[in-house]
């Protein structure tokens, strides 16, 4: 049985709204674009998806990117097997994004896409985010006030004024940079509405 998470995912993605489907279709846009701005250097990067859910950003980088050697991770059973037939030839497993199982700089990247803002300690995930990557991190959450706008706008969640019911925090642009730059050095900012999206490098590239 799919879990009220991953169906709420899955809905998201299968919205069949023409102007939420230009939204997350510009969003994996960005994040494949920003990826490939960090990786392009390299002949075979390696690539971990943090919170990979049913799979959807990795297989819009693997559509962009087919050479990037990619796994994901994510604590849902569920999406994971949906992930797992999204993502033919990926290594998936269930994990902790605060504990992370893997050795230090591990990867040349890490994803973790709408998924901080889940997280009750979403700066000790920071912390295990820096401490397996190399170099590049890329971090994104709802953009507030502008995310809770949009659903509104969308007449999505109105009984919550917009917000979503899953997210423990409400961060604006300003609040998040504040989060990321205690642990990282951000090197890129976009936004493409309603997300914020960071580009950020770990410190030991720089001493």
């Amino acid at each position: 049985m799919i879990q009220a998470a991953t169906r709420s995912n899955v809905s998201k993605y299968a919205n069949p709204n023409p102007l939420h489907q230009w939204l997350l279709r510009h969003f994996l846009e960005k994040a494949a674009s920003e990826t490939r701005w960090a990786l392009g250097a390299l002949a075979t990067p390696a690539l971990l998806d943090v919170g990979c859910g049913e799979g959807y950003v990795l297989r819009h980088l693997q559509r962009d990117w087919p050479t990037l050697e990619t796994q994901g991770m994510d604590g849902d059973r569920e999406a994971l097997a949906l992930a797992r037939r999204a993502c033919p030839g990926t290594l998936f497993l269930q994990a902790d994004a605060a504990r992370l199982p893997f050795r230090d700089r591990s990867f040349d990247m890490l994803t973790c896409l709408e998924v901080l803002e889940h997280l009750r300690e979403p700066g000790q995930a920071l912390a295990e985010l820096a401490r397996v990557s190399r170099r590049y991190i890329l971090l994104s959450v709802p953009n507030q006030p502008f995310f809770a706008l949009s659903n509104l706008l969308r007449g999505r969640n109105l009984g919550r004024l917009g917000e979503d019911r899953d997210h423990i925090h409400h961060w604006t642009a300003s609040q998040f940079l504040s989060l990321v730059r205690a642990k990282l050095d951000v090197i890129k900012l976009c936004y493409p509405f309603p997300w914020v999206l960071v580009l950020a490098e770990t410190r030991f590239q720089n001493g």
